[in-house]
């Protein structure tokens, strides 16, 4: 019964995730045509920056969900309550602080990324910030497993950020409107995740819980999503600031990367619940990790595929033009985004039953990406494929780690 619901949940989560990813496409795509190759180079380099800073929120939320279905496993009410609250109003003073930090040294990262628009930095803070108070929401919702509610919030998320953007990229300044619509959409994103659980803060816990065992968790969390939004984000940044007439193609190419990535939808996030459940009941997880290896596995496989045999017209539909360096990085892109992704999962299921002993090799083979980035960036080929190697390497690695601990 438990993995009939799973596979649901499953199922539910990878159709919103993918309709809410399409709308996110076609965001992109529509911005790709409204705006400047120099501008959505642009655009896409806040994008990569916006993903790296929200890792610790994103390490929040997965701290919350993992505290949240481990409460609720128990049957534990009350200190489900507390916890929620509690960390709700620290996940509300880290956004406030970031966002000081955004606008004060705004000029400075305008500067770094070759952009003329302030204003642009500033709206990105801005929507760290409501990112930052919708955290608390997403883990609640994934740690109760409410994932029909989620599921809607994504969607309609998705859909609403496409059709601000586009309004106000014809009103504002193309770079500033592209992201006030998507600040629009945040906003009412948080809203909506609200109202399934206002129950948390209309009614005043009865229990207390110890704030130094909850953070405690949240360190291998950080360690973690940092890792995975360098690896998948940081070349970006990297190839703006040293290529800036390349970063135009790089990024068109780093579209196909994205979709192999995002197309398994949230299977890692439906996993991470399920098996942190489980752990907390000392039942064992090892199938829904099996499962949501070979969903992985099976996805990004046939986009890859469709990619490679197609690129001229994948491209096209994508970009509206298919040149030749396009096309040979995004071949590099498509199977460096498989590796991730599969690493994405057994990422998750090892923190989720809290097996730590990947964390080192994972640091170290990061660092090394950006070093090389750093030091041998002859062109963006050279850059594509450090990533490619590297996300190879972590690949090995990470798969002979899991299952040796997850075997035993």
């Amino acid at each position: 019964m438990q993995i009939d619901k799973f596979i649901k949940n499953n199922i539910v989560i990878f159709l919103a995730a993918n309709t809410g990813a399409l709308f996110n496409l076609l965001y992109q795509l529509v911005m790709a045509r409204l705006l400047s190759p120099a501008l959505f180079a642009g655009l896409n380099s806040l994008l990569s920056l916006l993903t790296i800073i929200t890792v610790p929120l994103a390490a929040f939320s997965i701290m919350l969900t993992k505290h949240i279905s481990s409460s609720n496993a128990r049957n534990e009410s009350e200190e489900l309550k507390s916890i929620w609250r509690k960390l709700s109003a620290h996940a509300l003073i880290f956004s406030c602080v970031v966002f000081f930090i955004v606008v004060v040294f705004s000029r400075g990262i305008s500067g770094f990324l070759h952009l003329d628009s302030q204003t642009a930095i500033i709206i990105l803070g801005g929507i760290f910030f409501l990112t930052g108070i919708s955290a608390p929401f997403t883990g609640v919702l994934q740690g109760l497993e409410k994932f029909n509610w989620l599921a809607f919030v994504m969607v309609l998320s998705g859909f609403l950020k496409l059709a601000f953007s586009v309004g106000m990229v014809k009103f504002f300044s193309p770079l500033n409107g592209a992201l006030l619509g998507f600040l629009v959409a945040v906003f009412l994103g948080v809203t909506l995740s609200a109202l399934p659980v206002r129950f948390l803060f209309l009614s005043k816990p009865a229990k207390n819980v110890d704030l130094k065992k909850l953070y405690f968790y949240i360190f291998p969390v950080l360690c973690v999503s940092l890792c995975m939004a360098l690896l998948t984000n940081i070349d970006m940044v990297m190839v703006k600031h040293f290529f800036v007439k390349e970063a135009s193609a790089y990024s068109f190419a780093q579209m196909v990367g994205k979709i192999v990535f995002f197309l398994p939808g949230m299977a890692s996030v439906v996993l991470f619940s399920r098996a942190s459940g489980l752990h907390a009941t000392n039942s064992d997880s090892r199938n829904v990790l099996k499962q949501s290896l070979v969903f992985t596995c099976a996805v990004c496989l046939l986009a890859a595929a469709i990619y490679n045999l197609f690129p001229h017209v994948c491209l096209r539909i994508l970009t509206g033009s298919s040149s030749s360096e396009s096309i040979a990085l995004g071949r590099f892109f498509s199977f460096a985004m498989f590796f991730l992704a599969v690493n994405n999962i057994l990422f998750s299921y090892q923190l989720s039953t809290e097996k730590y002993y990947f964390i080192r090799p994972l640091i170290i083979a990061t660092v090394l990406q950006i070093a090389a980035i750093a030091l041998l960036h002859k062109n963006i080929f050279w850059v594509i494929s450090i990533v490619l190697v590297n996300s190879l390497v972590i690949f090995a690695m990470n798969l002979k780690s899991a299952f040796a601990r997850t075997t035993k």
